[in-house]
């Protein structure tokens, strides 16, 4: 029997030229192989490879075994977890510590390989970015989409980031990796994933209401990767490889997406800013969180739920003046922000500040949006899922889909859902809400009927 391999090649082939990425292999039994893949397009010389403890043995060392036959000269480097730390954390210090290692080297490091998942590959992504090397990433495990992006996520001052760099100029996928995969990890990517319908709506909101950038070349590569997860979503809790594969194929393309429009904007919206808020909670006071992806898809259930409530709503009954007339000045504010982030408000401050909204501003807006009311409506709604039909095909593929599964309170979800708007100034769904003065009400309503938090 042929071993499975997923082609993307088709859906990449018109954007070659504009990507960093120029190989991306998705195939079972591939490890063996990994020098063959990347000798085209890493440069002569030693490469370092990046692990830590754990993805070393899932990959890591099949791969090394892979240069030693071809007698490629490399060094290993291992990421270690800082103090209070179970495992790695994707952090500046992180970041630091392997941009100072390869360049210390002077010329003798020439490339890297990353062999993990999101923590090993955003702090290899950034630090080769810096240090001015290009980078190849093994992945491990279907867990998130960031593996072929230009952008590393990374915790700084507390705060979860996201932060441009250079993309892959390859990314190995071995199917048989990713099928044995720990199945939170799987579930993650899906979650991560599922996010589309919300996080291109809100793409397509700032566009219609800010005059935001918009790419039509990204949306081909989403609308491709949505076509590889059609009749995925119950297979993979039974680690099905076709399904993985497919699954796989999607982050990837997800990642390139992102690439291609200079932003994160094509995956990730108010779902996304909702696990932002868990993340930066969870470094610096301790709170519960789950993978990424996990914490994306109850934030996409959230905040689809809040396109139907916009959605519900008399557009002859915004009284935009009124609006205007309740908007605080910056300082109240400002004052009430720090008083919700504490510690964490110095971080969120630019942010914050950023999409805070003049008078002018908020009138030019929400006048936009009721004139245009069933235009723009109808634009969102090309993307747009039911929060029930989501939350069902997270169900099939065995995501949580609620706060509590994801170890967050009652309390600190409504934080999350109401906060989370400040913590990053791209205009969203759950920053129009705001903006209308329904946030708390929609935040309550939702919170109750789809998570069963008591108010």
């Amino acid at each position: 029997m042929s071993l499975i391999k997923i082609d993307v090649e088709q859906a990449l082939r018109p954007f070659w030229d504009r990507l960093t990425t120029k190989v991306c292999v998705l195939e079972q039994a591939l490890l063996g192989r990994t020098y063959s893949y990347l000798q085209g397009v890493l440069p002569k010389g030693t490469w370092l490879v990046v692990v830590d403890a754990i993805t070393h043995k899932i990959a890591g060392e099949e791969v090394i075994a892979s240069l030693e036959a071809a007698r490629q000269p490399h060094a290993l480097y291992v990421i270690e977890p800082a103090d209070g730390e179970e495992t790695p954390v994707a952090d500046d210090k992180k970041v630091a510590l392997l941009q100072e290692h390869i360049q210390s080297a002077g010329s003798q490091i020439v490339a890297c390989v990353a062999v993990g998942a999101g923590t090993v590959n955003d702090i290899a992504k950034m630090a080769t970015f810096r240090a001015g090397v290009p980078y190849a990433v093994v992945a491990t495990a279907p867990s998130m989409n960031g593996y072929t992006s230009g952008i590393a996520a990374l915790l700084s001052d507390g705060v979860k980031t996201t932060q441009g760099c250079h993309a892959p100029v390859a990314c190995l996928v071995d199917l048989d990796v990713m099928a044995q995969s720990p199945a939170r990890m799987i579930a993650s990517g899906f979650g991560d994933l599922l996010s589309k319908p919300v996080s291109n709506a809100d793409w397509r909101l700032g566009y219609l209401l800010n005059d935001a950038g918009y790419s039509s070349d990204a949306m081909v590569l989403v609308e491709a990767g949505s076509v590889l997860l059609e009749g995925v979503a119950s297979k993979l809790p039974l680690r099905h490889v076709e399904a993985v594969g497919r699954l796989s194929a999607s982050l990837c393309l997800s990642g390139l997406s992102m690439s291609l429009a200079g932003s994160s904007s094509p995956a990730s919206g108010g779902e996304h800013l909702i696990s932002h808020y868990i993340d930066m909670t969870h470094f610096s006071f301790g709170e519960g969180h789950d993978f990424h992806g996990c914490q994306v898809g109850v934030g996409t259930i959230t905040t689809a739920a809040m396109y139907e409530k916009l959605a519900a709503m008399d557009p002859t009954t915004i009284d935009v003046e009124a609006r205007v007339a309740a908007l605080q000045p910056w300082p109240t504010y400002e004052a009430m922000l720090r008083e919700r982030f504490g510690t964490l408000y110095s971080a969120v401050e630019s942010h914050a500040k950023q999409a805070y909204p003049s008078p002018e501003q908020l009138r030019t807006r929400l006048t936009k949006l009721k004139e245009g009311w069933d235009a723009i409506l109808a634009d969102v709604r090309e993307t747009l899922r039911s929060a029930k039909a989501i939350r069902e095909e997270l169900l099939s593929a065995a995501c949580p889909v609620t706060f509590r599964e994801i170890g967050v309170t009652d309390e600190r979800a409504r934080r999350a859902v109401v906060y989370c708007k400040d913590i990053r100034a791209r205009y969203t769904i759950l920053h129009l809400a705001g903006e209308l003065g329904m946030l708390d009400v929609w935040a309550d309503e939702i919170l109750r009927d789809l998570h069963g938090v008591e108010g």
